[in-house]
């Protein structure tokens, strides 16, 4: 099994470039206490995490019988400036629903990934990219 820096070189074609030097990560606070973070990742970093959300929203259960994807649905009235439809946001993953996946059992990580055509070792490693780029020095 590669390394996570040799897996890490293998899947991300950007890896070890200049531009690695030029990703960036914001952290934000708001007025509830919450912490976020907007991280940018490579291109098939990116699609891979958003099909794992995909598949990982419609197969895991949800807190208080609420639908994981109606949950994240931000509404604003369209007097405040909100939009008129109830479209998800899109370019966006879910780091904690997608970090769900490492609490996971072997089997179910295998299931999983082998429904998005991926390995468990590949999904990890993302993880970790991901988890690193939004980790506050």
């Amino acid at each position: 099994m590669p390394s996570t820096l040799a897996a890490l070189k293998q899947q991300d074609a950007l890896f070890g470039r200049l531009e690695d030097d030029q990703r960036f990560a914001v952290t934000f606070g708001t007025t509830d206490g919450s912490v976020g973070s907007i991280i940018s990742l490579s291109e098939p970093v990116f699609w891979r995490l958003t099909a794992l959300q995909s598949v990982m929203s419609n197969a895991l259960e949800s807190n208080c019988a609420l639908s994981h994807r109606a949950w994240r649905l931000f509404r604003r009235s369209t007097s405040r400036g909100g939009c008129r439809t109830n479209d998800r946001k899109k370019g966006t993953i879910d780091g904690d629903l997608v970090m769900k996946f490492i609490d996971l059992a072997l089997y179910e990580q295998e299931d999983l990934a082998s429904s998005i055509g991926t390995t468990v070792e590949l999904l990890m490693d993302n993880l970790l990219e991901m988890q690193c780029a939004s980790s506050i020095i």
